[in-house]
């Protein structure tokens, strides 16, 4: 049976869901691709003879089933249009969980194989899977002879530069706004909890992927103390006029049942550029503040789980 990627599923698009048909295919989460990976190693004049032996290994390491045949199934079992509630709730959900999985077995071939051209290759190519310390890190496991390739130095790159984003300690730019029901709000009103301020937008999949588990983090957690704060960012597209960004943003958050404080970067106020002032250039980007409103950590992807990690350190104690 054909396969397909999974990001075709995990990504679909969020609106005219009923205008499509449901893939007839088994879901495949494996994504690696050998090419990519000679381009990557190509200044350090790597051969695939010297590769194909880990690749190989990884990608069978990948391609075991941890559920992906359910899961196909379950696509293939429902009609977009007939089933279209129940299809938007699964491709909102599974796809992402088992991906995470995928991602995580992934960090783990990295850390059993420090001399291994694909843990290089890996550490670059899902350095979204990693917080900037637990990311350094993981460099600094590798071997010294990984370390001396041109490659190494794009992980260098990003280390540093990661290292000058949202430095952890710093405290958080305040912003007044106005939430989805008008009433004005400060960040700094939530001065005393834990706070994930999501950056995310109406048209971004990745963004919306990551709301059924945030949903799921923020009941468990909001009465222990973690709040919320979304800034979404409706110009990020070019969208073009402030009512249908709008209507978008309240649109999105009504869809996907999101109940915690929003807010609009742009709503026409004059007030600070909140995604200037924390450098966001990826979406989702999420910070978690600690209770002064200073910054804990920086993740820039819809999977990482050092934050869910430390969220529940702090609030379970």
């Amino acid at each position: 049976m054909k396969r397909i990627m999974l990001w075709s599923v995990l990504l679909f698009p969020l609106s005219g869901l009923c205008q499509q048909q449901a893939p007839k295919d088994t879901v495949r989460l494996s994504d690696l691709d050998l090419k990519a990976v000679m381009a990557f190693l190509a200044k350090d004049q790597v051969k695939d003879t010297d590769v194909i032996g880990d690749f190989n290994a990884l990608d069978a390491i990948l391609n075991k089933d941890i559920g992906e045949e359910a899961l196909g199934k379950e696509i293939e079992s429902l009609d977009m249009v007939r089933d279209s509630v129940a299809f938007y709730k699964l491709v909102t959900t599974k796809p992402a969980a088992l991906y995470q999985k995928k991602l995580l077995m992934k960090q783990a071939f990295v850390k059993e194989h420090p001399d291994s051209y694909m843990s290089l290759y890996e550490l670059e190519d899902n350095n979204e899977m990693y917080t900037t310390a637990t990311y350094a890190a993981a460099y600094e496991q590798l071997s010294d002879r990984l370390k001396k390739m041109h490659a190494a130095q794009r992980i260098r790159d990003r280390i540093a530069a990661w290292k000058k984003l949202s430095p952890k300690g710093q405290q958080a730019p305040d912003f007044t706004r106005k939430n989805q029901y008008g009433k004005t709000i400060r960040l700094s009103d939530y001065r005393g909890k834990l706070v994930i301020l999501d950056f995310w937008g109406s048209w971004c999949g990745a963004c919306r992927q990551s709301h059924p588990h945030l949903k799921a983090l923020y009941d468990t957690y909001k009465n222990k103390g973690l709040e919320i704060v979304a800034i979404a960012n409706e110009n990020a597209h070019g969208q073009p006029a402030f009512a249908e960004c709008k209507a978008a943003w309240l649109g999105a958050i009504k869809k996907d049942e999101v109940n915690w404080v929003h807010v609009l970067n742009d709503e026409g106020s004059g007030g600070i550029d909140i995604v200037k002032a924390y450098d966001i250039s990826a979406y989702p980007t999420k910070i978690l503040l600690d209770r002064d409103g200073k910054i804990l950590m920086r993740v820039s992807f819809m999977l990482n789980v050092e934050m869910d990690e430390l969220i529940k350190s702090m609030l379970e104690k």
